[in-house]
Protein backbone atom coordinates (compact mmCIF):
# COMPACT_ATOMS: atom_id res chain seq x y z
CA UNK A 1 0.00 0.00 0.00
CA UNK A 2 1.35 3.33 -1.10
CA UNK A 3 1.00 6.17 1.39
CA UNK A 4 0.00 9.63 0.05
CA UNK A 5 1.58 12.75 1.35
CA UNK A 6 -0.47 15.33 3.30
CA UNK A 7 -1.01 17.91 0.48
CA UNK A 8 -2.42 15.24 -1.85
CA UNK A 9 -4.79 13.98 0.84
CA UNK A 10 -6.06 17.53 1.51
CA UNK A 11 -6.77 18.18 -2.17
CA UNK A 12 -8.73 14.93 -2.46
CA UNK A 13 -10.79 15.79 0.61
CA UNK A 14 -11.66 19.27 -0.72
CA UNK A 15 -12.75 17.87 -4.08
CA UNK A 16 -15.00 15.34 -2.34
CA UNK A 17 -16.63 18.04 -0.19
CA UNK A 18 -17.22 20.22 -3.25
CA UNK A 19 -18.83 17.38 -5.19
CA UNK A 20 -21.22 16.42 -2.36
CA UNK A 21 -21.97 19.91 -0.95
CA UNK A 22 -25.54 19.97 -2.27
CA UNK A 23 -28.18 17.32 -2.08
CA UNK A 24 -29.02 15.47 -5.30
CA UNK A 25 -32.62 16.78 -5.14
CA UNK A 26 -31.32 20.33 -5.63
CA UNK A 27 -30.03 19.51 -9.09
CA UNK A 28 -33.35 17.87 -9.97
CA UNK A 29 -35.29 21.01 -8.99
CA UNK A 30 -32.73 23.31 -10.70
CA UNK A 31 -33.08 21.57 -14.01
CA UNK A 32 -36.88 21.65 -13.73
CA UNK A 33 -38.60 24.64 -12.05
CA UNK A 34 -35.57 26.95 -12.32
CA UNK A 35 -35.18 26.28 -16.02
CA UNK A 36 -38.87 27.03 -16.62
CA UNK A 37 -38.65 30.21 -14.55
CA UNK A 38 -35.64 31.38 -16.53
CA UNK A 39 -37.42 30.78 -19.83
CA UNK A 40 -40.48 32.73 -18.52
CA UNK A 41 -38.29 35.68 -17.45
CA UNK A 42 -36.67 35.78 -20.87
CA UNK A 43 -40.04 35.94 -22.62
CA UNK A 44 -41.31 38.64 -20.20
CA UNK A 45 -38.20 40.75 -20.81
CA UNK A 46 -38.69 40.50 -24.55
CA UNK A 47 -42.33 41.61 -24.23
CA UNK A 48 -41.39 44.63 -22.05
CA UNK A 49 -38.70 45.69 -24.52
CA UNK A 50 -41.17 45.36 -27.38
CA UNK A 51 -43.77 47.52 -25.60
CA UNK A 52 -41.12 50.13 -24.79
CA UNK A 53 -40.02 50.22 -28.43
CA UNK A 54 -43.63 50.76 -29.55
CA UNK A 55 -44.08 53.62 -27.05
CA UNK A 56 -40.88 55.32 -28.20
CA UNK A 57 -41.98 55.03 -31.82
CA UNK A 58 -45.42 56.50 -31.03
CA UNK A 59 -43.85 59.41 -29.11
CA UNK A 60 -41.53 60.14 -32.04
CA UNK A 61 -44.46 60.11 -34.47
CA UNK A 62 -46.53 62.37 -32.20
CA UNK A 63 -43.65 64.82 -31.85
CA UNK A 64 -43.23 64.96 -35.60
CA UNK A 65 -46.96 65.52 -36.17
CA UNK A 66 -47.12 68.27 -33.47
CA UNK A 67 -44.08 70.14 -34.77
CA UNK A 68 -45.92 72.31 -37.34
CA UNK A 69 -48.48 73.44 -34.74
CA UNK A 70 -45.71 74.21 -32.24
CA UNK A 71 -43.85 76.24 -34.85
CA UNK A 72 -47.01 78.21 -35.64
CA UNK A 73 -47.55 78.97 -31.94
CA UNK A 74 -43.94 80.05 -31.55
CA UNK A 75 -44.13 82.34 -34.58
CA UNK A 76 -47.43 83.75 -33.28
CA UNK A 77 -45.87 84.56 -29.92
CA UNK A 78 -42.87 86.21 -31.59
CA UNK A 79 -45.17 88.37 -33.73
CA UNK A 80 -47.29 89.26 -30.69
CA UNK A 81 -44.22 90.33 -28.70
CA UNK A 82 -42.99 92.44 -31.61
CA UNK A 83 -46.41 94.12 -31.95
CA UNK A 84 -46.57 94.88 -28.22
CA UNK A 85 -43.05 96.32 -28.27
CA UNK A 86 -44.05 98.57 -31.14
CA UNK A 87 -47.18 99.69 -29.24
CA UNK A 88 -45.13 100.34 -26.10
CA UNK A 89 -42.64 102.45 -28.05
CA UNK A 90 -45.42 104.55 -29.58
CA UNK A 91 -47.02 105.11 -26.17
CA UNK A 92 -43.69 106.04 -24.62
CA UNK A 93 -43.19 108.59 -27.37
CA UNK A 94 -46.69 110.00 -26.76
CA UNK A 95 -46.03 110.16 -23.00
CA UNK A 96 -42.75 111.99 -23.56
CA UNK A 97 -44.54 114.48 -25.81
CA UNK A 98 -47.25 115.09 -23.20
CA UNK A 99 -44.65 115.56 -20.46
CA UNK A 100 -43.02 118.21 -22.59
CA UNK A 101 -46.35 119.97 -23.08
CA UNK A 102 -47.04 119.88 -19.34
CA UNK A 103 -43.65 121.39 -18.56
CA UNK A 104 -44.25 124.12 -21.14
CA UNK A 105 -47.69 124.93 -19.70
CA UNK A 106 -46.34 124.91 -16.15
CA UNK A 107 -43.64 127.39 -17.08
CA UNK A 108 -46.18 129.72 -18.68
CA UNK A 109 -48.63 129.78 -15.74
CA UNK A 110 -49.17 133.04 -13.91
CA UNK A 111 -48.68 131.94 -10.31
CA UNK A 112 -50.55 134.98 -9.02
CA UNK A 113 -53.66 134.04 -10.97
CA UNK A 114 -56.55 133.36 -8.53
CA UNK A 115 -57.55 130.27 -10.53
CA UNK A 116 -54.05 128.85 -10.12
CA UNK A 117 -54.09 129.60 -6.38
CA UNK A 118 -57.50 127.93 -6.06
CA UNK A 119 -56.28 124.80 -7.83
CA UNK A 120 -53.25 124.59 -5.56
CA UNK A 121 -55.56 124.93 -2.55
CA UNK A 122 -57.81 122.11 -3.76
CA UNK A 123 -54.80 119.92 -4.48
CA UNK A 124 -53.47 120.61 -0.96
CA UNK A 125 -50.28 121.94 -2.51
CA UNK A 126 -50.24 125.04 -0.29
CA UNK A 127 -51.19 125.94 3.26
CA UNK A 128 -54.62 127.36 3.98
CA UNK A 129 -56.11 129.59 6.67
CA UNK A 130 -59.60 130.84 7.46
CA UNK A 131 -62.86 130.04 9.21
CA UNK A 132 -64.16 126.51 9.43
CA UNK A 133 -65.07 123.65 11.74
CA UNK A 134 -63.03 121.81 14.35
CA UNK A 135 -64.13 118.19 14.65
CA UNK A 136 -62.95 115.91 17.48
CA UNK A 137 -63.65 112.17 17.30
CA UNK A 138 -62.65 109.58 19.88
CA UNK A 139 -63.39 106.03 20.96
CA UNK A 140 -66.33 105.11 23.15
CA UNK A 141 -65.75 105.47 26.90
CA UNK A 142 -68.59 103.11 27.79
CA UNK A 143 -69.70 100.51 25.27
CA UNK A 144 -73.41 100.35 24.58
CA UNK A 145 -73.10 96.64 23.83
CA UNK A 146 -70.68 95.36 26.47
CA UNK A 147 -70.11 92.10 24.58
CA UNK A 148 -68.76 94.01 21.59
CA UNK A 149 -67.30 97.01 23.34
CA UNK A 150 -63.69 96.46 22.22
CA UNK A 151 -64.54 96.37 18.52
CA UNK A 152 -67.74 98.39 18.17
CA UNK A 153 -66.55 101.25 20.39
CA UNK A 154 -63.32 101.87 18.48
CA UNK A 155 -63.05 104.39 15.65
CA UNK A 156 -61.79 102.72 12.48
CA UNK A 157 -60.23 103.88 9.24
CA UNK A 158 -63.65 103.47 7.60
CA UNK A 159 -65.12 105.90 10.13
CA UNK A 160 -62.46 108.49 9.32
CA UNK A 161 -62.83 108.00 5.58
CA UNK A 162 -66.58 108.63 5.82
CA UNK A 163 -66.00 111.64 8.04
CA UNK A 164 -63.57 113.27 5.60
CA UNK A 165 -65.73 112.50 2.55
CA UNK A 166 -68.75 113.92 4.37
CA UNK A 167 -66.87 117.15 5.12
CA UNK A 168 -65.82 117.48 1.46
CA UNK A 169 -69.44 116.92 0.46
CA UNK A 170 -70.53 119.56 2.97
CA UNK A 171 -68.32 122.18 1.31
CA UNK A 172 -64.95 122.03 3.07
CA UNK A 173 -62.11 123.55 1.04
CA UNK A 174 -59.16 122.13 3.00
CA UNK A 175 -58.99 119.34 5.59
CA UNK A 176 -56.36 117.96 7.94
CA UNK A 177 -56.39 115.11 10.49
CA UNK A 178 -54.04 115.44 13.47
CA UNK A 179 -51.90 117.80 11.41
CA UNK A 180 -51.86 115.60 8.31
CA UNK A 181 -53.24 117.52 5.32
CA UNK A 182 -55.64 115.55 3.15
CA UNK A 183 -54.59 115.75 -0.51
CA UNK A 184 -55.72 114.14 -3.75
CA UNK A 185 -53.31 111.23 -3.20
CA UNK A 186 -53.80 110.84 0.55
CA UNK A 187 -54.70 107.38 1.85
CA UNK A 188 -56.52 106.74 5.15
CA UNK A 189 -56.17 103.12 6.18
CA UNK A 190 -55.52 100.90 9.17
CA UNK A 191 -52.32 98.95 9.87
CA UNK A 192 -52.45 96.47 12.78
CA UNK A 193 -55.40 98.36 14.22
CA UNK A 194 -53.66 101.78 14.04
CA UNK A 195 -55.07 104.43 11.67
CA UNK A 196 -52.54 105.71 9.17
CA UNK A 197 -52.77 108.99 7.20
CA UNK A 198 -50.18 109.92 4.60
CA UNK A 199 -48.22 106.90 5.87
CA UNK A 200 -48.05 108.45 9.35
CA UNK A 201 -49.69 106.80 12.37
CA UNK A 202 -52.28 108.85 14.22
CA UNK A 203 -54.22 108.11 17.40
CA UNK A 204 -57.25 109.26 19.35
CA UNK A 205 -58.47 111.83 19.91
CA UNK A 206 -58.70 112.53 16.16
CA UNK A 207 -58.79 116.29 15.52
CA UNK A 208 -60.10 117.19 12.08
CA UNK A 209 -59.87 120.78 10.81
CA UNK A 210 -62.14 121.68 7.90
CA UNK A 211 -61.76 125.18 6.41
CA UNK A 212 -64.85 126.76 4.86
CA UNK A 213 -68.19 128.22 5.95
CA UNK A 214 -68.47 126.67 9.40
CA UNK A 215 -72.23 126.85 9.90
CA UNK A 216 -72.95 125.62 6.39
CA UNK A 217 -70.50 122.71 6.76
CA UNK A 218 -72.09 121.58 10.02
CA UNK A 219 -75.63 121.72 8.63
CA UNK A 220 -74.81 120.01 5.35
CA UNK A 221 -72.78 117.34 7.14
CA UNK A 222 -75.73 116.40 9.35
CA UNK A 223 -77.96 116.12 6.28
CA UNK A 224 -75.64 113.98 4.09
CA UNK A 225 -75.04 110.18 4.30
CA UNK A 226 -71.80 110.61 6.28
CA UNK A 227 -73.60 112.59 8.98
CA UNK A 228 -76.32 109.95 9.26
CA UNK A 229 -73.65 107.23 9.44
CA UNK A 230 -71.91 108.96 12.33
CA UNK A 231 -75.23 109.54 14.10
CA UNK A 232 -75.79 105.77 14.02
CA UNK A 233 -72.25 105.11 15.27
CA UNK A 234 -72.78 107.47 18.20
CA UNK A 235 -76.11 105.87 19.04
CA UNK A 236 -75.17 102.19 18.66
CA UNK A 237 -71.48 102.12 19.66
CA UNK A 238 -71.10 105.18 21.86
CA UNK A 239 -68.24 106.75 19.84
CA UNK A 240 -67.86 110.48 20.43
CA UNK A 241 -67.96 113.20 17.77
CA UNK A 242 -68.10 116.96 18.44
CA UNK A 243 -68.17 119.73 15.84
CA UNK A 244 -67.32 123.33 16.78
CA UNK A 245 -67.29 126.31 14.40
CA UNK A 246 -64.15 128.43 14.45
CA UNK A 247 -63.28 131.81 12.95
CA UNK A 248 -59.58 131.09 12.46
CA UNK A 249 -58.14 127.73 11.49
CA UNK A 250 -54.96 126.91 9.61
CA UNK A 251 -53.75 123.76 7.87
CA UNK A 252 -50.34 123.12 6.37
CA UNK A 253 -49.64 121.92 2.84
CA UNK A 254 -49.58 118.21 2.25
CA UNK A 255 -46.33 116.32 1.99
CA UNK A 256 -44.67 116.69 -1.39
CA UNK A 257 -44.89 112.96 -2.04
CA UNK A 258 -48.69 113.07 -1.56
CA UNK A 259 -49.29 115.77 -4.20
CA UNK A 260 -46.84 114.94 -6.99
CA UNK A 261 -47.91 112.27 -9.47
CA UNK A 262 -45.19 109.72 -10.09
CA UNK A 263 -44.94 107.32 -13.01
CA UNK A 264 -42.65 104.51 -14.06
CA UNK A 265 -40.06 105.03 -16.80
CA UNK A 266 -38.60 102.36 -19.05
CA UNK A 267 -34.84 101.87 -18.88
CA UNK A 268 -33.18 102.93 -22.10
CA UNK A 269 -31.88 100.01 -24.12
CA UNK A 270 -33.92 97.38 -22.29
CA UNK A 271 -35.59 94.82 -24.54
Amino acid sequence: MVEQDAPTQAEGLLEQIADTALDDDYYVVRTGTYAQSREFNTVLTAIVLGVFAVMVSMAALQTRSDRPATERERNGLINDVAARKSLLSSREAAAAKLRGQVETLSASVDRSDPAYVSLRLLAADQAAQGPGVRVVATHSEVGVDNDRFTEAGRITDTDMQRLVNGLWYAGAEAISINGQRIGSLTAIHSVDGIINVNYNDIGAPFTVLAIGDGKSIMQRFDDNPAGRYWAERKKNAGVQLTMTPSSDLSVSATQRGRSAIRNAKAIEGEQ
